[in-house]
C-alpha cells in the first residue's frame, strides 16, 4: 500500500459553480450501522466558521440558535443522530497513519457542532473513500489502513480486501441492524483507554453512586456511565421508543448522566470541563447505558450480558461500536454493574489475552474483542479494542450550498481560479 497526496479533482469532482450555485463534492456513506456525509479535506476552507457552514449547509440543520421542529428535509441529513455525522478525511503526516480523520457530530435540531468524539461505525467507511478518491493505493488482497482520528487523537487499523482490477468488493458481511450483505472491514481502536479522561476508571473507582443509584463510569473509546436497568425500573429489554417516550425515567437518566461527567472531569472541545448545563445539553458525552442479564434465548444465542444504550440524549436502535467497546471492558473489569450482571465472560489475568464479549441489543448482537490483563498488583492494561463493520457507498457526487454567505463565496470563487 502506498500513501499519495490526492488532487482537488477526484472522479471528475471539485468544487464548483453552476447556475450561479455553489457545488460541493459529497459522498453519501454507511458504516456500520450510521450514515452521514464524508468531505475530501482539500475541498474545505481551513477557517473552522466556513467549514462549519459547509457542512450545516449540507446536513440540513439550523445556521445558528435550535430549531426544535427541524427534521432535515432541507438536507442530507435524516433526523436522528446516527445519521448526522460529517467525516473530513486527508492524508496524514503521522509516521503511524496513512490518513487523518475529523467528525463533526450534529444534531438534528442545533446549529451547534460537536467535535470532541469519534465514530467507530462511520469509521468503516473511510477507507473505501480514501481509496476511491486516491489518498490511498491498495492492493489486491487485505490491506492495512491506519486512521488518526483528531478529535480523539486514537489510532484505529482497518482491515479491507480488497478485489481484483475492475471486479466488486466481496459483500457478504452480516451485521445486526443492517439489511443483507455488504463489503467488511475489520476495525482495531489502538490505545483506545482513556479517550477523554486519560483513565479507563475516571472517577479512580470501580463503583460509585449518582443520584442514589450505583453505577460504574469507563473510558476505554468514548468515556460511558454504566447502569442496572432494574435501578431505574427498567428491564433493558424496553424498545428505544419505549424508552424515548418516558420522560420521568430519561430525566432521571440527565440527572445521573450530568452528576457522573461531573466526576469523570469531562472537558469540551476548548479544554475547558463542561457545565452542568452543558452536558444536560450535550449529543455526545457521556453515554450512557443500562443493563441487565441476558435472557435465556439471549444466552441460547451466545449474549453474555443485555444493553440498551443512550447517545446519551435518545435510545439507540442498536448499540453503537465504541459503546459497545466500552461496555466489554466494564464486563471485564472486577467490582462494575457490568462485571456482576454479565455471564460466562472471561476473567483477566497476568496474561496478555483477547476477550470476546456479545451484547444484546435492540437490532441483535454485537461482538467486541478486548485484548487485556491484569498485573498481580491489579493494574489493569487494554491495548486494542475490535470489532467488524460492514460498508457501502450510497451515493457520490455534488449537493448545492443555497444562501452561502459571501465570505463563503468568496473563498470557493477564489478555490476555483486556483484550481
Amino acid at each position: 500500500m502506498s500513501a499519495n497526496t490526492a488532487n482537488v479533482h477526484f472522479l471528475g469532482l471539485s468544487p464548483r459553480f453552476l447556475n450561479g450555485v455553489l457545488e460541493i463534492p459529497v459522498y453519501h456513506m454507511r458504516g456500520g450501522t450510521s450514515t452521514g456525509i464524508v468531505l475530501f479535506d482539500e475541498h474545505l476552507p481551513s477557517d473552522r466558521a466556513l467549514q462549519e457552514e459547509v457542512i450545516k449547509r449540507i446536513m440540513g440543520v439550523p445556521i445558528e440558535g435550535e430549531v426544535p421542529s427541524n427534521r432535515q428535509i432541507t438536507g442530507l441529513g435524516r433526523g436522528v443522530p446516527q445519521s448526522c455525522k460529517v467525516f473530513i478525511v486527508g492524508h496524514s503526516d503521522r509516521e503511524d497513519s496513512d490518513i487523518d480523520s475529523t467528525l463533526a457530530q450534529l444534531a438534528p435540531t442545533k446549529a451547534a457542532i460537536d467535535w470532541s468524539v469519534n465514530c467507530g461505525n462511520m469509521s468503516a467507511s473511510l477507507p473505501i473513500f480514501a481509496e476511491e478518491i486516491g489518498l490511498l493505493s491498495l492492493e489486491p488482497g487485505r490491506s492495512k489502513v491506519r486512521i488518526h482520528n483528531t478529535n480523539t487523537g486514537v489510532v484505529t487499523h482497518a482491515l479491507v480486501d480488497m478485489p481484483e482490477p475492475e471486479k466488486p468488493m466481496e459483500a457478504a458481511t452480516e451485521i445486526p441492524g443492517v439489511l443483507g450483505g455488504w463489503p467488511g472491514v475489520q476495525l482495531a481502536l489502538l490505545e483506545p483507554v482513556g479517550a477523554k479522561t486519560g483513565k479507563l476508571l475516571p472517577t479512580g473507582n470501580a463503583m460509585d453512586t449518582f443520584d442514589g443509584l450505583e453505577a460504574t463510569c469507563v473510558d476505554l473509546a468514548v468515556p460511558m456511565v454504566i447502569l442496572r436497568a432494574a435501578d431505574l425500573g427498567k428491564t433493558a429489554a424496553e424498545t428505544p421508543d419505549e424508552l424515548n417516550g418516558d420522560s420521568e425515567f430519561k430525566e432521571r437518566l440527565r440527572k445521573i448522566w450530568v452528576e457522573a461527567g461531573l466526576a469523570m472531569g469531562l472537558k469540551g472541545a476548548d479544554g475547558e470541563p463542561l457545565t452542568p448545563e452543558q452536558l444536560a445539553a450535550s449529543e455526545t458525552i457521556p453515554k450512557a447505558c443500562i443493563v441487565a442479564e441476558p435472557s435465556e434465548d439471549e444466552r441460547n444465542r451466545g449474549a453474555n450480558i443485555r444493553v440498551r444504550y443512550f447517545t446519551p440524549q435518545d435510545a439507540h436502535s442498536s448499540l453503537a461500536v465504541t459503546g459497545g467497546a466500552c461496555l466489554a471492558a466494564g464486563c471485564l473489569i472486577p467490582g462494575t454493574v457490568a462485571r456482576e450482571l454479565a455471564i460466562e465472560v472471561s476473567t483477566l489475568s497476568p496474561d496478555l489475552v483477547e476477550h470476546e464479549v456479545k451484547m444484546a441489543n435492540p437490532a441483535g448482537l454485537l461482538k467486541a474483542t478486548i485484548e487485556g490483563n491484569c498485573a498481580e498488583d491489579g493494574t489493569i492494561t487494554m491495548p486494542s479494542a475490535a470489532y467488524e463493520r460492514s460498508t457501502q457507498i450510497l451515493l457520490r457526487g455534488h449537493t448545492p450550498i443555497y444562501n452561502a454567505s459571501d465570505d463563503l463565496l468568496a473563498h470557493y470563487r477564489n478555490f476555483a481560479d486556483a484550481a
